[in-house]
């Protein structure tokens, strides 16, 4: 089913699938996981937002972390953690598809997917997208691993990215996902597209002929540094982390600017992504980020009563040693 987008001009894009989203992912791929977390006691709270936490001491990410070792702070405020979600809590993973280019790289990812998917525990869900050309659901959050991985094969390398217009409408729908249930949510994007791959012109971004001053004459990656920095913000409100692996590390200026401006917005997000510069790379490079991002915790917590933020964010170990707390950098408040 596709989740369609309007275009205004050339840059702006309105989502308008929010009644697709909640039939075809939330309330379906929901009732199942609802009916697992009724089974185990683990029922969300009313009104928390949960924060993503990582906990990196020695090369390797904690899995045995408890509620009662974290400090949450806003604005170097403490919050109570009044939930907590760590390793072996429901989980629902977006598997999100922005192949356009190199099919024999797309093999090689469906390869390692498949092997590890079916490996995940039981409790752990995971729905499939693509992005290029369109936000499309291919598969709803599910525990059915073959139903997955005959998905994962029949994904298709064509069209146009669409990496940078899906961001915000995917941190949408996972909000939409982490704010229904007790579960931990995290994105994956597999992409192998190049700045060259969108709709969107940035080769040749549009230059104020009366303007002798306009930075575009000498930086010709301001567009996309300017429409990475936009996407950013947007993707303040949101407490999902994204992670990326690109299949395809590409050298020149305007690919670099857009690979750094990924990186960024992972990081801010607290997830990561990992560029892969050889074909064999992608496989070691998949086992990384997936063993970072099922090793994630959520701390739940109220919002402060005044003040829509932004909010510094900063999660600390009350035995702290030499163990590095990774997190979203800053949160605003979703608007109601």
């Amino acid at each position: 089913m596709d989740l369609m987008f309007v275009k205004k001009g050339e840059s702006t894009v309105k989502w308008r699938a929010a009644q697709l989203i909640g039939v075809l992912l939330v309330a379906g791929g929901l009732l199942g996981i609802g009916q697992a977390q009724r089974k185990s006691g683990d029922d969300r709270e009313e009104g928390l937002f949960r924060i993503p936490v990582w906990v990196e001491q020695e090369g390797q990410f904690w899995k045995q972390g408890r509620r009662d070792g974290f400090r949450l702070l806003l604005n170097n405020e403490e919050l109570p953690v009044q939930s907590f979600q760590g390793p072996e809590s429901p989980t629902v993973l977006l598997l999100v598809f922005d192949t356009v280019v190199d099919l024999a790289r797309v093999d090689q990812v469906r390869v390692g997917l498949q092997n590890r998917l079916r490996e995940l525990p039981e409790n752990h869900w995971v729905g499939v997208l693509r992005s290029q050309d369109g936000l499309r659901a291919l598969l709803e959050p599910t525990a059915d691993r073959e139903r997955l991985v005959e998905t994962i094969r029949s994904v298709q390398v064509n069209g146009r990215a669409g990496l940078l217009d899906t961001l915000v409408p995917v941190a949408n729908l996972a909000s939409r996902i982490l704010t229904g249930s007790a579960v931990r949510v995290f994105v994956l994007y597999i992409t192998d597209s190049g700045i060259a791959n969108y709709r969107a012109d940035y080769l040749n971004p549009v230059i104020n002929a009366s303007d002798a001053g306009d930075l575009s004459r000498r930086f010709s990656d301001r567009a996309v540094q300017e429409q990475v920095s936009r996407i950013g913000q947007s993707l303040a409100r949101f407490a999902i982390p994204f992670f990326v692996l690109h299949l395809e590390y590409r050298p020149d200026a305007l690919n670099l600017a857009y690979q750094s401006g990924l990186e960024r917005i992972a990081a801010e997000k607290g997830g990561q992504m990992l560029l892969c510069r050889t074909v064999d790379e992608i496989a070691p490079s998949l086992d990384v980020l997936l063993n970072r991002l099922l090793a994630g915790y959520y701390l739940g917590t109220k919002w402060p009563e005044k003040g829509r933020g932004p909010w510094k964010v900063k999660v600390e170990l009350r035995d702290q040693g030499d163990a590095r707390v990774l997190h979203p950098v800053q949160l605003e408040r979703p608007k109601k």
